[in-house]
């Protein structure tokens, strides 16, 4: 994401983008192509006046606003409009409370965009942007979403929990199409159906979809070296739709026995860190087969 905003700066003659990431050495990409490494958030906040951010899970976006703006109530006369455009996973009431604090201060404003589509779709700056907040500093902003990050927005109005709720539901889609292409393709190995020939129908019926993607991705095997998202940040979102579930009084009992599936794909793999789409390891193991082939997993 970072890459794509440097370039659409640079095709307008803009200022370049100040990128800062905890881990100095992620912010070479986007230096290669003209962006500034700050060496802290007091470089941002000192120089820009939209401020992306996009974190792994609640605690890490808490803990980034709280500095951030302990940064910015440092600065004596600041009078500038400061827009942050938080484009995280969170639970609806995270980004409520954030929103409290920093709109809490003239000239702030907190816009919630999350983004909907795989790696491939954010490289090539073709994601689905949900947007919500200010609807003046979200128009202001979406000329910069559209085309340098998405390829069109989804407005959601002034309510930045309609948007975290509305991404969590997207993921749910996600979840059960997962949890789908798990049991029929164990279901299909069972009794000596060829996955090829099964991905080929799949393809047929469901063209340019996550079936597609993860289906592959589940018949090749590859979780270790192509990971989208992994396991820890995928139970993250599954625990937050559940509660979304259970704070709206909506019986969605798919979620659970996604749940179940893929804790038992972080018992076999405790670090976390393959595919989300290893869960297929979880419904062989039920049905008697190894979780993967080679078993390397213990």
């Amino acid at each position: 994401m970072a890459i794509n905003l440097q370039n659409y700066l640079s095709s307008q003659n803009l200022a370049p983008l100040i990128v800062y990431n905890r881990t100095f050495s992620k912010t070479q990409a986007a230096t290669e192509v003209g962006a500034i490494a700050a060496k802290d958030l007091k470089q941002v906040v000192e120089c820009a006046n939209i401020i992306f951010t996009s974190l792994a899970n609640d605690d890490a976006v808490n803990q980034t606003f709280e500095a951030l703006l302990e940064e910015l109530d440092q600065i004596n006369g600041d009078k500038r409009k400061v827009i942050f455009v938080e484009t995280s996973t969170v639970y609806p009431t995270t980004i409520v409370k954030i929103k409290e604090k920093v709109e809490s201060v003239e000239n702030r404003y907190l816009l919630h965009c999350p983004v909907l589509g795989p790696p491939a779709a954010a490289k090539a700056a073709q994601l689905i942007v949900v947007t919500s907040g200010n609807r003046n500093e979200v128009e202001h902003v979406t000329k910069v979403l559209v085309p340098a990050i998405g390829k069109k927005t989804i407005p959601l109005g002034d309510d930045v929990k309609k948007a975290a709720s509305f991404k969590l539901t997207v993921n749910f889609f996600i979840g059960n199409v997962l949890e789908a292409l798990s049991e029929g393709m164990t279901l299909a190995e069972k009794n000596d159906i060829e996955q090829e020939k099964l991905m080929e129908a799949i393809s047929s019926i469901f063209p340019n979809s996550p079936y597609v993607g993860y289906g592959t991705k589940m018949l090749k095997k590859n979780f270790k070296n192509d990971i989208g998202f992994n396991i820890n940040n995928a139970l993250k979102d599954v625990g937050h739709i559940k509660k979304l579930a259970e704070d709206s009084g909506t019986h969605l009992p798919t979620i659970d026995l996604f749940h179940k599936h893929l804790s038992h794909a972080k018992e076999r793999v405790p670090d976390g860190n393959q595919d989300w789409s290893c869960v297929i390891g979880s419904v062989r193991a039920a049905s008697g087969l190894p979780f993967t082939d080679e078993e390397v997993e213990k």
